[in-house]
């Protein structure tokens, strides 16, 4: 772990490099130089892993399959389009792994840098909250859920065009990104929390009932019918995630900010993330979606926190935050080797 820690800590110095160069306008040049800078130990550590990530070796060989001529293949056309554009240049793996990292790392950055109030946790909740190390295993699908996180100011602003073409390029990643649209309508229901809450209460006690809806659904499509009869059917509900995301939901709940639009959208994708926890173990692949959701938190929490008035108590609840991230990522990673990052390994 003292690798991905050490990147982590690298990161906060170049982002503070990155954010501090006097400059005349952000344009989009501005914004791709400074988050490329700002993410560079992370995605240098991904780009130069050997069999590292669950998934490594599928992805390997499918690139290596793409550089011998081979076509599309399983994977979404955006995913097929990006190991081309290396492979047309006839580079070795390592660069389509440090590729495929700049495709997450960067939007994820420019939603940290830009809403984050905290860039420092943010950073730090990437890893303590272990979407960093899900995705060296779900490449696909966390390079869709960064560029759906960089489709949260259009939901703000009510541009439905250009949400919709993110969304469109998200799911051109990973297939499951399309359900993201239903955001957009979600925000705009005023759904309050207490609201919210009986929703979430009726998904935990008749959630077998949802889950055979569901599943039923899903037998019903090519893709999907294959999981229902291997082992991801099988997988069991992981209480502790699920424990950390009520405790999540709970904070901003407490700390709830009524009248930033903003935390309400963060807000209300952290508790569709904490729905697919619930439904974990019930519906096939269901997890899925809580890391694609999910990943909005690592500015919600900061954000919770820089909404509490008194200073001790933002003291202490940081204090907590970050404590329990460390504690939490160093088990279900350090000590479980969650999506087999462990032990880090470099093509050196």
């Amino acid at each position: 772990m003292a690798v991905y820690w050490s990147a982590c800590l690298a990161s906060f110095a170049f982002t503070w490099f990155a954010t501090h160069v006097k400059h005349d306008k952000e344009g989009i040049g501005y914004w791709l130089l400074v988050t490329l800078v700002a993410a560079f130990p992370l995605i240098f550590i991904s780009a130069i892993r050997f069999n590292v990530g669950a998934d490594y070796i599928p992805y390997y060989r499918y690139y290596l399959g793409i550089l011998n001529g081979a076509g599309q293949g399983r994977y979404e056309v955006l995913y097929y389009l990006a190991n081309k554009l290396v492979a047309a240049f006839h580079l070795s793996a390592p660069w389509l792994f440090g590729f495929t990292a700049s495709l997450f790392l960067m939007p994820v950055y420019k939603r940290i840098i830009s809403d984050s109030p905290y860039r420092y946790m943010s950073i730090f909740l990437l890893l303590g909250m272990t979407y960093f190390f899900f995705f060296l295993n779900g490449t696909r699908q966390m390079i869709g859920a960064a560029f759906l996180l960089v489709s949260i100011p259009y939901i703000e602003k009510r541009k439905f065009i250009p949400f919709l073409l993110l969304v469109l390029i998200a799911s051109g990643f990973h297939t499951t990104c399309i359900v993201f649209i239903a955001v957009y309508f979600l925000v705009y229901m005023d759904l309050n929390p207490r609201l919210l809450a009986v929703i979430t209460l009726a998904i935990f006690v008749f959630g077998k009932f949802f889950a055979n809806i569901a599943n039923g659904i899903l037998s019903g499509m090519d893709y999907y019918s294959t999981y229902l009869e291997s082992t991801y059917a099988q997988k069991g509900q992981g209480y502790v995630v699920l424990a950390m995301n009520i405790l999540l939901v709970f904070f901003a709940t407490f700390f709830y900010q009524r009248e930033n639009l903003k935390f309400k959208i963060y807000y209300n994708l952290q508790v569709v993330a904490l729905w697919a926890s619930a439904l974990t173990g019930k519906i096939v692949l269901i997890d899925r979606y809580r890391m694609v959701f999910g990943l909005a938190s690592i500015i919600l929490v900061p954000m919770t926190l820089n909404g509490i008035e008194n200073k001790n108590t933002r003291i202490i609840c940081s204090a907590a935050v970050v404590t329990l991230y460390f504690a939490y990522a160093m088990y279900t990673v350090g000590i479980q080797n969650s999506n087999m990052v462990l032990p880090y390994q470099t093509i050196f």
